[in-house]
């Protein structure tokens, strides 16, 4: 585990959580034990820039991810994008993280499949100014796919210890167990009023709970 720097790496994984589910806490767990990181911070955002705007706003999104990460030692809620009332930038974000925290490395968690057209993303090269990305592996996704390839031959490192002594820039894909679940499944389940049976191997029951106390997706 790299120790020369005493501001240890922290990670942000940022997405809508719409809802949050077993995947997400899942990828969130594997960055903090396998990256050596001293926190993950879980990042919704208010509009996503990339996706339609979620159906539940954000201060319910928000609720669900503290519901879920409760008891969860070292991943967190960071709320920097809750109050936006723009779509959230990654890079916008990132350059606000880094006033916070000037020195030391930043870990931005995505998908594969997010990878495979990050050059798409909103002033790309500046979030590698800023950031090391770490990819969680996705099911149906890949390192040849899309911009994979050229972000990996610039970028890549297999070097844990470059993520804690450069500040920014590396890009490292992880070997977690991909989670073939989606956020996207999830509502369709909620929306057809499926049984709490079906729902809860998918999403923490606490968070069942608070979608159907406050009545957040049709069906349910």
């Amino acid at each position: 585990m790299p120790t020369s720097r005493p501001d240890r790496a922290f990670a942000v994984f940022g997405g809508t959580f719409d809802p949050i589910h077993m995947a997400h806490l899942a990828c969130a767990q594997y960055v903090l034990k396998h990256c050596a990181v001293r926190e993950v911070q879980l990042m919704p955002c208010h509009l996503p820039a990339h996706r339609a705007s979620p159906g539940v706003s954000a201060e319910h999104r928000a609720a669900m991810v503290q519901i879920a990460i409760e008891h969860i030692p070292g991943v967190h809620l960071q709320s920097l994008e809750l109050n936006k009332h723009s779509p959230s930038y990654t890079v916008d974000s990132l350059r606000l993280l880094r006033e916070q925290y000037p020195r030391g490395g930043l870990l931005f968690v995505m998908g594969m499949d997010s990878l495979a057209y990050f050059k798409q993303w909103h002033q790309w090269q500046n979030i590698l100014q800023l950031a090391h990305l770490v990819v969680c592996q996705r099911p149906g996704s890949s390192a040849e796919d899309g911009d994979c390839p050229s972000l990996l031959q610039h970028y890549g490192t297999n070097s844990l210890q470059d993520l804690h002594l450069l500040d920014a820039g590396k890009i490292m894909l992880l070997d977690n167990p991909p989670q073939d679940l989606s956020a996207t499944r999830i509502r369709a389940l909620l929306e057809k009023n499926q049984q709490s049976d079906e729902l809860t191997p998918l999403i923490p029951a606490e968070v069942l709970q608070y979608i159907k106390t406050e009545r957040l997706y049709s069906g349910i």
